[in-house]
């Protein structure tokens, strides 16, 4: 039987950030973080934790939330480029009017409902698929396929998507699951290489 392994890392809270998705125990917006992972001057993921001073699964699921939702998280890259608009041409005070009198952003939450978990479910566990490996919903890729290539060979999220014919949100979701796991990824990754290389010695 399928089972879905949820990455519970962002959650909102309607009295914190306007509701924005943030990271649980940090307070810090995703935007933060996609930010750094945008445009021609990104940081790595490592870079960003360090930046932060964040755990590496803190910054993975970050990101594969950014892909999930990214017009969303991308409206606030916008309502900070009119700030700064607004800022440099009419002042503080008009720029702080503008952004307290605008609308708030739909975020999804029923009223009396003052903060939710944003689970990410795109990794899931069947024994009839990969040997019950941790695999991407929608696929037979494990967890393991993923931290082979983006980690060990040196490449980068787009170029694992691209790999594996993914979103980038699968991408960040499965690394942040090993780093969350990685314990037991390391030991099945390097149980797979033992048998590889018995199979090639036979």
């Amino acid at each position: 039987m399928k089972k879905i392994e949820s990455i519970d890392v962002v959650w909102r809270d309607l009295k914190r950030r306007s509701g924005r998705p943030c990271i649980i125990g940090r307070s810090l917006k995703v935007k933060y973080v996609a930010q750094l992972r945008r445009g021609s001057d990104k940081l790595s993921p490592q870079e960003i934790a360090n930046t932060y001073s964040l755990c590496l699964h803190h910054v993975h699921a970050a990101l594969a939330y950014y892909y999930l939702h990214q017009a969303e998280v991308d409206s606030e890259f916008e309502e900070d480029r009119i700030f700064s608009e607004k800022l440099d041409t009419l002042g503080v005070e008009a720029a702080e009017d503008w952004l307290f009198s605008r609308p708030l952003p739909a975020n999804g939450l029923p009223k009396g409902t003052p903060s939710r978990i944003e689970s990410i479910n795109l990794i899931y566990r069947d024994p009839e698929v990969q040997d019950g490996r941790p695999c991407l919903l929608g696929s037979d890729i494990s967890v393991s396929d993923i931290v082979t290539h983006y980690q060990h060979d040196a490449i980068d999220d787009e170029e694992a998507a691209a790999h594996f014919e993914i979103g980038l949100a699968h991408v960040h979701a499965a690394m942040t699951y090993y780093y969350q796991h990685q314990a037991e990824i390391d030991a099945d990754l390097a149980a797979r290489s033992d048998s590889l290389e018995q199979a090639r010695l036979a």
